[in-house]
């Protein structure tokens, strides 16, 4: 019986890697039949097998992102941007870039590119650049910002909410590290790019809800609770669906209105991989890799370990799939360790390695795909790879320096 829950695992991440397209379905599949074959068909306990925070914060934020992207909040923050830089080309391309970082730390990836991209290739149409680059720097900076905080990503949704550790933790320990990165890579895509024009004259753009500040605000107030939700004694997931219903019931909107928004194959991946991992951690086939960890657990080179194997495993078969893998083995091994540390190399792990393959992460996928749709142009699996494999290997560097630092203090 073990042994066929573990052949059900491995079918289910072959699956990821070779039919990503069908993932949530193929693992939601394979992970019902996974407790018929342990014959636990008794959803009474589904509350600890399937983590309900992590789908109430994911779903909370997917509706307030509808409603936001609706009132043009989305629209009137480019065209600040595009306000600010007064027209200079670079001030533009940064100020898009690093407000693609920001906003990745607070919303779902995949908005933020959607809103900043049609920028990005205009500038590129203007300037004569190449829009694979932009395109290809705006996803990293998307997915390094998602990094940064607690919500970011759905990696570091499922990750706080296993570890408990407090919302601002994250920020202070890990967005440092992402403004390193951030840096490093302007600077790179400044000595990269070849002007031929610095500035534009500005054109008259979509005109927007002229409330659209109103619904800026009431986020950045949901943020606000989020950053001092255990001050509140709220979770996340709390804070985030009532914010979302709020916003509904005000909006005199019912889920209908909003379902189309709902990333829906993202919310099933996740519940199909929560139960995957709730089978086979009932099978202890993690407890022989848990053993052969043990000897390192006085050491830095576990957590050094956690950090460069999820990396590289990210980019293969998905930053998601491996943070449920990796929490798994990690929760085994925290009585011995220090928790807090172990947990982020894998965040670091995870939200760098989401970068290094097109089907790393759903940013990456999208961002392709919205290239190739925009643009008429195709970036191969080695050409993305290629690109991106120079800012994953020097933000594996700086994280490595990061924990050997944690370490020592």
């Amino acid at each position: 019986m073990n042994f066929l829950v573990f052949l059900l695992y491995i079918l289910a991440y072959l699956l990821i890697i070779f039919r990503p397209k069908t993932a949530s379905v193929t693992t939601f599949l394979i992970a019902i039949s996974s407790l018929i074959v342990l014959n636990n068909t008794n959803f009474e306990n589904i509350g600890e097998i399937v983590d309900f925070n992590t789908l109430l914060i994911l779903f909370g934020m997917m509706v307030i992102v509808s409603v936001m992207k609706e009132k043009g909040v989305f629209i009137g923050v480019s065209n600040a941007i595009i306000d600010f830089s007064k027209g200079n080309f670079f001030k533009m391309l940064v100020l898009i870039n690093v407000g693609v970082f920001f906003l990745s730390g607070f919303l779902d990836n995949v908005t933020t590119i959607l809103i900043f991209f049609p920028i990005l290739f205009y500038l590129s149409d203007v300037l004569n650049l190449d829009s694979r680059v932009l395109g290809l720097n705006d996803i990293l900076f998307s997915n390094i910002g998602g990094m940064s905080t607690a919500i970011g990503d759905p990696p570091n949704i499922v990750i706080y909410s296993v570890s408990k550790i407090p919302f601002l933790d994250f920020i202070t320990n890990i967005m440092p590290i992402a403004l390193i990165l951030l840096i490093i890579q302007l600077v790179i895509l400044r000595k990269g790019i070849k002007f031929e024009q610095t500035s534009f004259q500005r054109q008259e753009r979509n005109v927007v809800n002229k409330n659209w500040k109103y619904y800026l605000l009431y986020f950045i107030g949901v943020i606000f609770l989020m950053a001092f939700h255990d001050k509140f004694k709220l979770e996340l997931g709390f804070i985030t669906i009532l914010s979302g219903l709020t916003l509904l019931f005000f909006e005199s909107e019912d889920f209908n209105s909003r379902i189309q928004d709902i990333d829906w194959d993202m919310l099933f991946l996740i519940s199909g991989l929560y139960i995957l991992n709730w089978s086979i951690e009932h099978t202890k086939i993690f407890d022989i890799l848990v053993f052969y960890l043990m000897p390192l657990k006085g050491s830095v080179i576990l957590p050094l370990l956690i950090l460069w194997v999820s990396i590289f495993s990210s980019g293969f078969i998905g930053a998601l799939p491996t943070t449920l893998i990796f929490i798994t083995i990690i929760k085994n091994l925290t009585y011995q360790m220090p928790v807090s540390l172990l947990y982020w190399s894998l965040v670091l792990g995870v939200g760098i390695g989401g970068n290094l393959t097109p089907v790393a992460s759903m940013c990456n996928i999208i961002g392709n795909n919205l290239i190739r749709k925009l643009k008429n142009e195709y970036i191969s699996f080695s050409e993305f790879t290629k690109n991106m494999l120079k800012p994953v290997l020097y933000g594996a560097i700086i994280s490595s320096v990061f924990i050997v630092f944690k370490w020592y203090i």
